[in-house]
């Protein structure tokens, strides 16, 4: 994603108001691909309550493309991530930050031995926080990994992955491990290559690779221990209307079947009830689909009020999907639920963003940081309550 600076501003501005690149399995535009399925009737523009108000402070860093995690003392972590420099190249943070929900403050911690951009991140059964891969400032991948110690605030590395990796991504499978599936290499190739992280062993091992290369997808642990991985693409398309699940019993991958449409840059959410919600994507779509693991098959979600891409979705405590943000100037929120399969809008941010972090806190509320604005990386923070 990072790869070049000034052909991710030029594709950001094609997606604010352009037709979306092909699809990975037409040359169709986008309004053709959406013409392949047909969609529930959604509720738009009715109200349905939520409101957002900023933190108490402001992070010290402005930040997007960087990781944030709930501990388990109800804190948020953060770290990386990156900032506006005074040339075309970004300022990476190697800066660590928490924010306390009691207090509503945030304070500094321990700076990672490498600033990074977009790395993989993952909270271990013992409570510390991994990272491994992503970028430095200038634009070059890592294999190296370091694990952040809650007790001491304090970084140290850990085992290396077997290749350098930009926009990796995690789950914690439920024996421990860490499972980090595709990105992209050195050579910005989409990687199909899949390792895990073992923390007692202090180790990384190579498991079965994805049926195909995967970088700006999602990554989504399942009920059942298993791992669904969604779309994926180039920046510019073509997109993947594929997705697989990873069996970490049988270290097989095994496809889905289709979706209805490509999706990239899109959102994963893992509903109450073990389906998981696509949301938008590249292209700026406004449709949603769910897939049913019982069934292993995909249905459509209705269709939002705005279109979206590097939006954030978040499960809300009372089972409804909180959908936040996207390229352009979005503040208003909508919400997605389950139970009735209708969309409602909803509160509105302070700023509009994309690239940044929701992270549903302790108290059901949701903690939304940092990201990329129309004109400027923030620092500012906001607080949904539904």
């Amino acid at each position: 994603m990072f790869g070049a600076v000034a052909v991710i501003a030029a594709f950001l501005a094609a997606c604010s108001g352009s037709p979306a690149a092909p699809s990975s399995s037409s040359d169709s535009t986008t309004e053709q691909v959406e013409g392949r399925a047909t969609e529930p009737s959604a509720s738009k523009g009715t109200p349905s309550g939520g409101k957002f108000t900023a933190t108490l402070t402001n992070m010290s860093d402005a930040r997007s493309y960087h990781a944030a995690l709930l501990l388990p003392d109800g804190r948020v972590f953060v770290a990386g991530g990156r900032a506006k420099g005074v040339s075309e190249w970004p300022v990476v943070h190697s800066h660590t930050e928490l924010y306390d929900p009691v207090t509503g403050q945030w304070t500094s911690s321990g700076d990672m031995k490498s600033e990074r951009q977009a790395p993989a991140a993952a909270l271990l059964p013992d409570g510390r926080v991994l990272v491994a891969g992503g970028t430095d400032t200038s634009i070059d991948p890592y294999k190296t990994a370091e694990i952040w110690d809650p007790e001491t605030g304090q970084w140290s590395a850990a085992a290396s992955m077997k290749i350098h990796k930009e926009i990796p991504l995690a789950v914690v499978l439920k024996d421990g491990r860490v499972l980090v599936a595709g990105g992209k290499d050195k050579t910005f190739r989409s990687l199909a290559l899949v390792e895990a992280y073992d923390p007692a062993a202090n180790t990384w091992t190579e498991l079965a690779p994805m049926s195909v290369g995967r970088s700006l997808h999602t990554l989504t642990l399942l009920a059942d221990g298993r791992v669904l991985a969604v779309g994926g693409g180039k920046l510019d398309g073509p997109w993947l209307d594929s997705a697989e699940v990873y069996d970490p019993v049988a270290n097989t991958w095994t496809p889905t079947g289709q979706l209805s449409k490509a999706h990239a840059l899109h959102t994963a959410t893992l509903l109450a009830d073990g389906r998981v919600l696509i949301v938008g994507g590249a292209g700026k779509l406004k449709t949603a689909e769910i897939w049913d693991p019982e069934t292993n098959s995909w249905t459509p979600a209705g269709e939002m009020q705005n279109a979206r891409l590097e939006h954030v979705a978040t499960l809300l405590a009372d089972g409804r999907v909180l959908v936040v943000g996207g390229v352009g100037d979005v503040r208003v929120a909508e919400l997605y639920d389950p139970a009735t399969d209708t969309w409602s809008v909803s509160g509105s941010m302070a700023d509009p963003r994309y690239r940044f972090t929701a992270t549903a806190l302790k108290d059901g509320t949701v903690l939304i940081v940092g990201g990329q604005s129309i004109e400027k990386v923030l620092h500012t923070s906001e607080i949904f309550t539904p």
